[in-house]
């Protein structure tokens, strides 16, 4: 009981300092029995026959936001039809062209595809049969079977249609169901301009935001299973119903350096179909530590989406003032 009330009056001190303004400390009454029933855990900080302990309030460090060097750069300076970047620390915007725009997501998809997966509780080890869907695909051969993680590489590396699709089959789940779940894991992650009809994003009525792909992409890299993936350059599958291996490279040009830069990549993905153009979300930080997420939808070439991303990136870096203590 003498616990319950000292808790209660640490309680109390805290509405009254939110109340009242700027105190310093709080006052909490403790009795010498109290003090002594503690005194095994708290050493000498008590006082040994009761009286009051100075309790130190706990404020929040004030956010430290990078500060713009001279004049925005003019959206026209880039093909991309929507363009977001944000410092990662701090999630303030540092450039931004028609964030809350529609446009279809194509393969960025299998981000929420793989988020959703994440929650069956997969078994890695247990082995999957890629399904016969007549879809786009140049890695999996319909009838192959594979362990879930190496498809899981194969969805998430490689960007396999029918990878991520034999996924959602092992997971037991309906498609329907499991494409439900990615809609109502969107509500819950606040992506307010996204909606998903299938896990693969073939479809063009799989729409998002570039403001909602930064969610969706913060989540991922919250998850060691997506992150480490994503920055998994290449990977190999054998088939034994076909006697033949098959090796593919990762979709992210930055991560492989195939478009040079001088960053690091902690991550991205990649999507394309007709009607969204190329895509592609990444996180990267410079020499100095600083970190920032980018997205970039709808360039008008493969490789222009990651020129972009370094170009807007640089400029970024180039061009804004970190606080000393943030990098």
């Amino acid at each position: 009981m003498l616990g319950a009330g000292v808790i209660a009056a640490a309680v109390l001190g805290i509405g009254l300092h939110s109340l009242f303004g700027n105190v310093q400390t709080k006052l909490v009454r403790v009795t010498g029995e109290t003090a002594n029933a503690q005194a095994a855990t708290t050493t000498d900080s008590l006082p040994a026959g009761g009286g009051d302990l100075a309790v130190s309030p706990a404020f929040p460090q004030p956010l430290l936001i990078p500060v713009l060097q001279g004049e925005m750069l003019s959206e026209g300076a880039f093909s991309a039809d929507n363009i977001l970047v944000k410092d990662a620390q701090s999630g303030s915007v540092l450039y931004h062209k028609n964030e809350y725009q529609p446009h279809a997501m194509a393969s960025i998809s299998k981000l929420m595809s793989a988020l959703v997966f994440l929650e069956t509780s997969p078994q890695w080890s247990a082995t999957a049969t890629v399904p016969t869907d007549d879809i786009l695909d140049t890695h999996m051969y319909a009838g192959d079977t594979y362990t879930v993680q190496e498809l899981w590489l194969a969805a998430l590396v490689g960007s396999s249609n029918k990878a991520i699709l034999a996924l959602v089959d092992a997971s037991a789940w309906s498609r329907t169901a499991f494409v439900e779940r990615m809609n109502e894991k969107a509500r819950e992650l606040g992506m307010g301009d996204t909606f998903f009809v299938d896990p693969t994003g073939l479809s063009e009525e799989n729409v998002s935001s570039a403001s909602d792909i930064l969610m969706l992409f913060r989540e991922a890299l919250a998850h060691d299973e997506i992150k480490n993936a994503l920055r998994t350059a290449e990977h190999t599958v054998y088939s034994k119903e076909r006697g033949k291996s098959h090796h593919m490279w990762n979709t992210n040009w930055l991560l492989l350096q195939w478009i040079p830069h001088t960053f690091e990549i902690h991550g991205g993905k990649t999507g394309y179909i007709a009607a969204s153009g190329y895509n592609f979300v990444t996180q990267l930080s410079d020499k100095s530590g600083r970190t920032l997420d980018v997205v970039v939808l709808g360039a008008d070439t493969h490789e222009a989406r990651f020129t972009e991303a370094r170009d807007v990136a640089t400029w970024v870096f180039e061009h804004y003032q970190w606080p000393e203590t943030q990098k």
